[in-house]
């Protein structure tokens, strides 16, 4: 058996979950809030996060059988990918909304009016819409509401339409969605967070909305996205009216990190979808205590109704308890791999560039992507990443440039903040991240396979000429600085192909391992 083929890779991580989750659902019979989700016997179980790495602000709906969400983009394109599942775990892209860059896209909002479906969303904190006949597209070209504002939720009642946004304010929209009839009004005012909690700021946004048994129910996130661990949450309110007045849950907050030594940090930003037998659940955000540089990832969590028409989070299901899977029959996959061969005529949907997207830019297919290069240095070049979870992780990839272009294999945050390794005609490049670069001037090289062992945020570089021994170099790095506390931007690290300079860079097989994988 070739261990190190994609295919035995894969078959060992699911077989090491599915081993850890036999234990563990036998464990929830025990556990007083799982006997109802039980009550039909043995039952596969999946674990947060049910996405790995950063896909903030989650936007997830039902369609029938099944579920579409897209989340944010931020500073990459295509952007606003959509992802389609089953059964609420296991995700897989399907197309991308924005064909095009069209600057930083904060928390959209999917939904679905009279058999059509829209997404609402901020670029560059102006509120933009398009829609479709499909989840999957194709999608309009976006249209501006001319509203400044971020993090739109629509509602609908008695043929009007709304659209709330950031700081409590509404606004009324035209019959078809595509535009406003009137300037934004405040309607709702934050729950007054405990002065004992730690917080960024009060920061009431994120609004999200639902119609169920005679009310419209609002959750919004206060708290501050970043900052103290306890800083988010998600608030609930409820009203007979989707213009208000809304009136708060008892529950609140309803999901909150109560400490900082907590596994699931700034957990926050959460919206309710059902299931069609009628169960419920709540996406949200969180970091993960340690390893805030994999962002923001997706969390799903169960949900109850009470007798009296209010939501909660069981208290006996924590955030990071083993999980009946929403859908019965249903298996918690491994995360998809992202490795390419780039045997495709278009690129994968786990790619994505940095401020840009230019297909003229690059060509793929037949096991090579060729990539034209892109500014003078990292600092003004646009990198093409990919981003992926898991506190350790290796990626690999062949790359060959032509005079005048370096090129290689990055960990990126933004293009003041990165680390990796890269080649041109002058010699072996090995950037720590701190802003000191390390040049190997006797190691002229044109062609090589370069790789990256993240261990635990602990960096190390290798490479290989021409088949012969692997190196490493001298040089390694350590990223768990590279967050939003200390850097902003509310990004993530994440695997990139750069190419800067002139001329071209070829890659071939980007490999990735969800683990540390030293070469032979």
């Amino acid at each position: 058996m070739n261990e190190d083929s994609p295919t035995t890779r894969s078959r060992i991580t699911r077989r090491r979950f599915f081993l850890e989750a036999s234990v563990t659902s036998f464990t929830l019979a025990l556990q007083p809030g799982f006997q109802h989700l039980l009550a039909e016997g043995p039952s596969a179980v999946y674990q947060n996060p049910i996405m790995g790495g950063d896909h903030p602000d989650a936007s997830p709906i039902r369609v029938g059988d099944d579920f579409y969400l897209t989340h944010s983009s931020f500073d990459y394109a295509p952007g606003l990918l959509i992802w389609h599942s089953r059964d609420l775990v296991n995700w897989t892209p399907v197309a991308a909304a924005l064909l095009r860059y069209y600057g930083s896209i904060w928390a959209p909002y999917l939904c679905e009016h009279a058999g059509h479906f829209y997404i609402y969303f901020p670029a560059n904190n102006r509120i933009h819409v398009v829609h479709a006949a499909h989840p999957a597209g194709p999608w309009s070209e976006p249209i501006d509401l001319g509203i400044d504002a971020i993090d739109p939720a629509h509602i609908a009642e008695g043929g009007r339409r709304f659209l709330y946004i950031n700081g409590g304010q509404m606004v009324e929209l035209t019959a078809d969605g595509l535009g406003v009839k009137a300037a934004p009004r405040k309607v709702f005012a934050p729950w007054p967070l405990p002065q004992s909690t730690r917080i960024e700021c009060t920061c009431l946004e994120g609004p999200k909305l639902l119609e169920h048994h005679g009310y419209f129910y609002l959750n919004v996130a206060e708290g501050g996205t970043g900052g103290p661990a306890t800083s988010h949450s998600v608030i609930s309110a409820r009203s007979q009216h989707a213009e208000g007045p809304w009136e708060f849950s008892p529950y609140n907050p309803v999901v909150h990190t109560q400490s900082r030594d907590d596994r699931w940090l700034s957990v926050g930003h959460g919206r309710l979808v059902d299931t069609p037998d009628g169960r419920w659940y709540m996406t949200v955000h969180s970091y993960e205590n340690g390893y805030r540089t994999l962002g923001r990832q997706l969390l799903l969590l169960p949900v109850e109704w009470t007798s009296d028409g209010w939501f909660h989070v069981s208290p006996e299901i924590a955030v990071d308890s083993s999980i009946p899977m929403p859908v019965r029959g249903a298996k918690q996959l491994a995360f998809s791999d992202p490795s390419d061969h780039f045997d495709q005529p278009k690129l994968g949907l786990q790619w994505g560039f940095w401020h840009e997207y230019d297909p003229a830019r690059f060509e793929t297919g037949k096991g090579l992507l060729k990539l034209a290069a892109r500014g003078k240095a990292l600092s003004d070049s646009s990198v093409l990443t990919n981003p992926v979870g898991g506190h350790s992780y290796t990626v690999e990839v062949e790359v060959s440039v032509e005079p005048g272009c370096e090129a290689g294999l990055l960990l990126f945050y933004d293009p003041q903040h990165a680390t990796g390794i890269t080649i041109s005609s002058t010699g072996l490049h090995v950037r720590v991240g701190n802003g000191l670069t390390f040049d190997h001037a006797d190691t002229a090289l044109t062609s090589a396979t370069l790789r990256i062992v993240n261990d635990c945020q602990e960096v190390d570089f290798y490479f290989r000429v021409n088949g012969q021994t692997w190196q490493r170099t001298e040089e390694s790095a350590e990223i768990s600085g590279m967050h939003h506390n200390v850097l902003g931007g509310f990004l993530d690290v994440r695997p990139a192909l750069c190419a800067w300079g002139e001329k071209s860079a070829t890659f071939k097989r980007f490999r990735y391992w969800p683990n540390v994988n030293l070469p032979q």
